[in-house]
C-alpha cells in the first residue's frame, strides 16, 4: 500500500472512488474543484494506492478567511472516502495526518471539516463547533425571493460579518460565479431542478434553496440590523430553516438546536477571534 500526494493522472479514478461511496453527488461536483477553485491541485488530495488502483482518499482544500480587517488562510478536509474492500486497515487515519502535517508545514491557521462522527476527528485534536438551525413557521404570504447582484452580496456580506466579528470564508465574483455551476451538482443544495441560490427579501440577503413545500436558507445576512427579520422570513409563506451561527440567531431571539452534522476544527497556531464556516461554504 502506497500513500502519496495525488497528480492530474489520478484525478480520473479519485472521482470513480468518490462516486461509490458518495453516488449522490454527480461527477460534475468533483471536477467543479478544477474548474472553479482557483487554490486547488490535485496535490492537495492525498492517496492510498493499491496497485493501479485508488482505494483512499482525502482532500485538503485551501481557503482565504477575513473578519474585515485581516486574512488568514485555512483549509477545509473533505471528500474523505475509503473503498468498502479496504475499510477498517487506518487508511483514512493515516491521510489525515499527512494532510495535518502538510498544513503546518504550509502555515495554514486551521483545518475545518464537516461531520457527523466527530469522535473519530477528535482523536486528532479537532474540537466541535456545531451546526446550529432555526425552524421558523409562516405567518404571512406577501414577500418572494428576488434576485441580487453580486456586487451588492459582497458588500452586504463583508458588512454583515465585519459587525458581527467573525472570521468567515472570503468571497469575491469569481467565487459567486463558480458557486453557482458548481452546487448544481451537490445533493446538499439542490433539489430536482431547483439549485440553492443568492437571493433578497425585504432588505436581506441569503442563499436559499426553495423547495416544493418548505424553504432552507444557508446563510443570512444584512447591511442594517433588522429587528424584524423573523417576520420577513415568515412573509415567505413557507415552513423555513435557517442555518447560522448561534450568536446570529441569539440575536434574532429564534430558539434553534443542532443539527446532526456538525463543524470541526482543528486550531494550528494561535490568533483571536471566532472561526465560523457558514453552510453555502461548505466544503
Amino acid at each position: 500500500m502506497e500513500i502519496r500526494r495525488g497528480t492530474f493522472q489520478d484525478f480520473e479514478k479519485v472521482v470513480e472512488l468518490l462516486r461509490l461511496v458518495f453516488p449522490q453527488d454527480e461527477r460534475g461536483y468533483y471536477f467543479s474543484f478544477l474548474r472553479f477553485d482557483p487554490f486547488f491541485h490535485p496535490r492537495d488530495v492525498w492517496l492510498a494506492v493499491s496497485g493501479e488502483e485508488v482505494v483512499s482518499c482525502l482532500f485538503l482544500l485551501r481557503r482565504l478567511f477575513s473578519d474585515g480587517e485581516r486574512l488568514l488562510l485555512g483549509g477545509g478536509i473533505a471528500n474523505v472516502a475509503t473503498h468498502p474492500d479496504f475499510r477498517g486497515r487506518g487508511l483514512a487515519s493515516s491521510l489525515l495526518q499527512e494532510a495535518i502535517a502538510q498544513a503546518k508545514k504550509d502555515g495554514l491557521s486551521f483545518l475545518l471539516l464537516v461531520t457527523e462522527i466527530p469522535a473519530f476527528y477528535e482523536r486528532f485534536g479537532f474540537q466541535d463547533l456545531g451546526k446550529f438551525a432555526a425552524r421558523i413557521e409562516p405567518q404571512d404570504y406577501g414577500l418572494s425571493l428576488s434576485g441580487v447582484r453580486g456586487e451588492e452580496i459582497l458588500s452586504t456580506y463583508e458588512a454583515f460579518y465585519r459587525s458581527m466579528g467573525l472570521l468567515v470564508p472570503f468571497r469575491n465574483l469569481g467565487y459567486l460565479r463558480g458557486l453557482r455551476v458548481w452546487n448544481r451538482y451537490s445533493s446538499r443544495f439542490r433539489e430536482g431542478k431547483t439549485v440553492a441560490s443568492f437571493r433578497k427579501v425585504g432588505g436581506v440577503v441569503g442563499y436559499f434553496l426553495e423547495r416544493e413545500a418548505s424553504i432552507e436558507v444557508f446563510d443570512l445576512f444584512s447591511k442594517e440590523n433588522l429587528p424584524n427579520l423573523p417576520q420577513i422570513l415568515q412573509s415567505l409563506g413557507k415552513p423555513l430553516r435557517l442555518f447560522h451561527h448561534p450568536l446570529v440567531l441569539q440575536r434574532l431571539g429564534i430558539p434553534f438546536s443542532r443539527d446532526r452534522e456538525t463543524v470541526m476544527v482543528l486550531y494550528l497556531r494561535a490568533f483571536s477571534g471566532e472561526v465560523y464556516l457558514p453552510v453555502a461554504d461548505y466544503f
